[in-house]
C-alpha cells in the first residue's frame, strides 16, 4: 500500500482508496458566512482522472463521504449520487466504511455502492476502517490497515519562526492486545478542511485505534512524499524550540 504522492489517494493492489471527502462542507461555511464556489465537480473529476489513470478495480471510500450531521443538505443529495456514477465508468465496486459524519448516507446513496460496517472491512487482504469507532479484531489481524479521521497534518516553523501547516501522511507500526502491523493514516481529501497538528502534542490523534494501542515507527510525510522524519522527533523539535538561540 502506497500513497500516491500529490492526489491524497492511496493505492493498495488495483484499489484505489479516498478518505473524508467531506461532501456539502460548504453549506456549513455558507452557514458561516463563508461563501465559496461548491467543489464536488472538481473533486469527482480530480478522483475520476486518478482511477482512470491507474486503471482502479475497486474505489474504497474510507470513511465521511459526506459531510453534514445529523441532517444532510442539497448538495449531498445532488452530489453523492452524481459521483457514483461517475467513478462507477472507470471502477467495478465501489466500497464505503462509514465515517462518523455518514448517518443516514443509505437514504440518497446509489444501492451500487457496497456498504460495510463501521468497524471496518477487510477487502483483498487488508484492513480499512475510518477511525471514529474501534476496529474489529479480525480486520486488525490482516497486520495492515488503513484509517483516516484524524485529519493530520504538521506544523512547520523556519528559523525566523514563521508558521506553516501542512497536511500530511502517517505511516507507522501498531500492536494490539490481539495483533500487531502496519497502519497508514490517511489525510483528509477535502482540502478545505484543514489539519490537526500531529507534532504539536502526544495526544493529537483522534479515534480509539490511534489513542488505545501501542504505536511506534510513526513515520511523517508531506503530500509531496517529504520524508519529514518520525513523530516523536518532530514534536521533541517543536517543543523544544530549536530555534531558541537565532
Amino acid at each position: 500500500m502506497e500513497p500516491i504522492w500529490n492526489e491524497r489517494l492511496l493505492q493498495v493492489e488495483d484499489n484505489i482508496v479516498v478518505a473524508d471527502l467531506h461532501i456539502g462542507y460548504e453549506r456549513e461555511l455558507e452557514e458561516k458566512g463563508i461563501n465559496i464556489p461548491d467543489q464536488s465537480k472538481e473533486t469527482i473529476k480530480s478522483v475520476f482522472k486518478v482511477l482512470e489513470k491507474k486503471g482502479a478495480d475497486k474505489l474504497i471510500i474510507n470513511g465521511d463521504f459526506k459531510h453534514n450531521i445529523p441532517k444532510a443538505t442539497w448538495q449531498e443529495y445532488r452530489d453523492i449520487p452524481k459521483a457514483v456514477d461517475e467513478w462507477l465508468k472507470v471502477v467495478d465496486e465501489i466500497h464505503l466504511i462509514p465515517g462518523n459524519h455518514d448517518g443516514g448516507i443509505e437514504k440518497y446513496l446509489p444501492s451500487d455502492v457496497i456498504v460495510h460496517d463501521p468497524s471496518g472491512a477487510i477487502l483483498d487482504d487488508t484492513g480499512f476502517f475510518h477511525g471514529h469507532a474501534i476496529p474489529s479484531e479480525e480486520v486488525l489481524s490482516t497486520g495492515e490497515v488503513v484509517l483516516a479521521h484524524s485529519h493530520p497534518a504538521v506544523e512547520l516553523t523556519d528559523s525566523f519562526k514563521n508558521k506553516e501547516k501542512k497536511e500530511c501522511w502517517v505511516r507507522l507500526e501498531y500492536e494490539s492486545e490481539e495483533n500487531e502491523g502496519e497502519a497508514i493514516v490517511m489525510p483528509n481529501y477535502n482540502p478545505l478542511l484543514g489539519g490537526i497538528k500531529i507534532n504539536v502534542k502526544e495526544d493529537a490523534y483522534l479515534g480509539p485505534f490511534l489513542r488505545n494501542n501501542r504505536l511506534s515507527e510513526e513515520e511523517v510525510y508531506l503530500l509531496d512524499g517529504t520524508f519529514l522524519g518520525e513523530r516523536k522527533d518532530l514534536i521533541e523539535d517543536r517543543n523544544g524550540d530549536r530555534y531558541s538561540d537565532r
